[in-house]
């Protein structure tokens, strides 16, 4: 007869600990295999909205990829309606019949609340029960633990086992947390995994529309009037790109609303800014000191906007210049500074702005090419960072042919 083990979970995302629990029942109990079963729509609980089924489906596969013994079962993610245990079980039951054994594994929180499970007793009928309990809970204690076995036991038979096991203190509650407060959460989550999240900008803060308004009018306040125009030109030509190129929008608009934020500053300001707080001025922005905008922008950012994420304030920083290599922001914020609505001067615009939503470092590179030919004709000096920038996407796109 063929062992399966089943652990469940809404995996939002998955984490170390999930990956220990399924490899101690995996070799306590000589199970075959253990499936991982996402929820689709849990009754007892909801789902992050922002995050997809299938981002979550895909973060489990990242996990158990090189794990022979782990697969994934998408039964429940595949639904649209509540899912019940007691229902996926009797279903895999009949699916795979008597000649495999189930073996459904949850936490120690969620056994001291079994019998407030829909149908218990039905769940007991097609799995027994593998509990993955802390031998250090102290909110659970042995005692306490025992005493419900037997009181379970009385009630649904001998269908409850203890897997022992050491898990790290932590929960997928507190990882969402850590990379929404911009926190390193790669310790508890397997490396594929946070991979994957980072490359989706998945768990990231939302600014909201009252945050996004205050901001506004702030800056608005900071600002001259032809400024704040193209600052709000900016903030909304950054938000279709990030919508174009699938990036978190809300950090795309305020990336955009602060990007020349210390334009309200006078050169000497700016100085004086980066000699306080140890910012490297090049011998080019010391002749051209309103080139330090970009790298003060995101010092006041930082202080005056408190703004933390360290994807932002590198794309105000370097909105100006450009930079070997750019994120996704970086070029959204580049880009939309050079082509918003207010910008009328520059050769090419109706091609960039087409292309800007087609090919990113297509657009970059047009940018930078049109903005090399300009200074060479019309400056002594060219910052070495925009050359840099400038030869980078040239052999990218050349590579690309």
């Amino acid at each position: 007869m063929k062992k399966i083990g089943i652990l469940g979970g809404t995996f939002n995302p998955i984490h170390n600990a999930h990956l220990t629990i399924a490899m101690a029942a995996y070799e306590q109990y000589t199970l075959d295999e253990v499936w991982f079963m996402p929820a689709g729509t849990p009754p007892h609980k909801s789902v992050d909205q922002e995050i997809s089924s299938s981002h979550r489906r895909e973060m489990v596969l990242q996990a158990i990829g090189s794990y022979p013994m782990f697969h994934l079962c998408d039964i429940e993610i595949q639904k649209t309606k509540p899912c019940y245990t007691y229902k996926t079980l009797k279903k895999l039951k009949e699916r795979y019949g008597d000649d495999t054994k189930f073996y459904f594994i949850i936490g120690g929180d969620s056994f001291f609340s079994f019998d407030e499970w829909v149908k218990p007793k039905e769940i007991c009928k097609y799995a027994d029960i593998l509990v993955a309990r802390r031998p250090e809970d102290i909110k659970h204690p042995q005692k306490a633990f025992q005493e419900k076995l037997l009181e379970y036991q009385r009630h649904y038979g001998n269908h409850f086992f203890e897997i022992s096991v050491s898990l790290m203190d932590i929960s997928s509650t507190d990882i969402r947390k850590m990379i929404m407060e911009n926190h390193d959460a790669g310790a508890p989550v397997p490396d594929k995994v946070m991979t994957y999240i980072k490359a989706h900008h998945l768990y990231e803060r939302v600014y909201s529309s009252n945050e996004l308004m205050d901001m506004e009018k702030r800056i608005k306040k900071a600002l001259k009037p032809q400024r704040y125009v193209h600052t709000i030109g900016v903030m909304h030509t950054a938000a279709n790109l990030a919508f174009c190129h699938d990036y978190p929008y809300t950090k795309a608009m305020v990336a955009g609303l602060l990007h020349d934020c210390a334009k309200c500053l006078s050169d000497q300001e700016r100085i004086d800014l980066c000699q306080q707080y140890d910012i490297e001025i090049t011998a080019v922005e010391k002749k051209n000191p309103q080139l330090l905008h970009g790298k003060v922008g995101a010092l006041l950012a930082n202080i005056d906007y408190q703004i933390n994420d360290d994807e932002i304030l590198h794309a105000i920083s370097v909105h100006t210049t450009g930079c070997v290599a750019m994120s996704m922001l970086d070029k959204i914020i580049y880009v939309a500074d050079y082509m918003e609505p207010g910008r009328d001067k520059a050769p090419r615009l109706h091609e960039i702005r087409k292309v800007a939503y087609e090919d990113m470092d297509l657009c970059v590179y047009m940018i930078l090419e049109d903005t090399m030919n300009y200074l060479l004709s019309h400056s002594d000096h060219i910052d070495d960072t925009t050359e840099k920038t400038y030869t980078y996407y040239k052999e990218l796109i050349k590579e690309r042919g």
